[in-house]
């Protein structure tokens, strides 16, 4: 493998989005103009977090949608044997909530900050108002429901028929696949235990898979990231076909 120096690389801030309650912020508003997004801005003002910070916990039953602004959020469950699998790391632009109107449930799912970072929240009544009363924003909520639900149904599939290797592939290209095309290597900022929450194994086999997707030349390893060097090698090697 070429040990050439890596240029200074982007940096991908993006979602691997698990369950349908994680949206696009950019994708529901992107009818609405400027001065439109400034007015909604406005009646809703972010939230400072900060790292560790418990955003919303199982026992909660109020509605809410939340807009993350800056930084991320980890949305996970916690099994019967105290274990816990990350279901989706919400970076700025992702929105995800509880509220029955729009069919989000979160059920038994933690929100906790992984960084420090901004969130607005959306009460039921301001989500009928700004959202809902909005017939453009009302379709691309639904429009989001279903890509979401299909996105559910292939990384189950992906679970059952895949490797801990083809899925480790699967999501990082999921992962830069908001890059901007082009630009090549494409860092991903998650650690290798964060990265094995994604993809439902341990922290050890996914290191494991990470040094054979090294050795075949698609990645490299730094601390704290993961450099994509071959987008289109490592989607081919994950596999596009489920199984029958």
């Amino acid at each position: 493998m070429n040990d050439a120096p890596v240029p200074e690389p982007p940096i991908v801030h993006g979602t691997v989005a698990t369950d349908h309650w994680c949206l696009s912020e950019s994708a529901l508003f992107q009818d609405l103009d400027r001065v439109e997004m400034a007015r909604m801005s406005a009646r809703i003002p972010p939230r400072s977090l900060h790292a560790g910070q418990v955003v919303r916990a199982p026992h909660e039953r109020s509605e809410a949608l939340y807009v993350v602004k800056r930084g991320r959020v980890r949305l996970f469950r916690v099994l019967e044997d105290g274990r816990t699998v990350t279901t989706a790391i919400a970076g700025p632009g992702s929105v995800f909530g509880h509220l029955a109107v729009l069919g989000l449930r979160m059920g038994d799912t933690w929100c906790e900050a992984v960084d420090d970072g901004q969130l607005c929240v959306m009460g039921a009544d301001d989500v009928h108002r700004l959202v809902l009363g909005d017939h453009r924003v009302a379709v691309r909520v639904i429009e989001q429901l279903g890509a979401r639900i299909a996105d559910v149904e292939r990384r189950l599939t992906d679970t059952v028929c895949k490797s801990v290797v083809e899925r480790t592939a699967a999501t990082l290209c999921t992962l830069v696949d908001h890059a901007a095309p082009g630009h090549r290597p494409i860092a991903v900022r998650l650690t290798h235990e964060q990265l094995a929450r994604l993809t439902g194994t341990t922290r050890e086999r996914t290191t494991e898979a990470l040094g054979r997707l090294s050795d075949r030349g698609y990645l490299r390893l730094r601390r704290g990231m993961v450099l994509v060097l071959d987008r289109p090698g490592l989607g081919l090697f994950s596999g596009e076909d489920f199984c029958d």
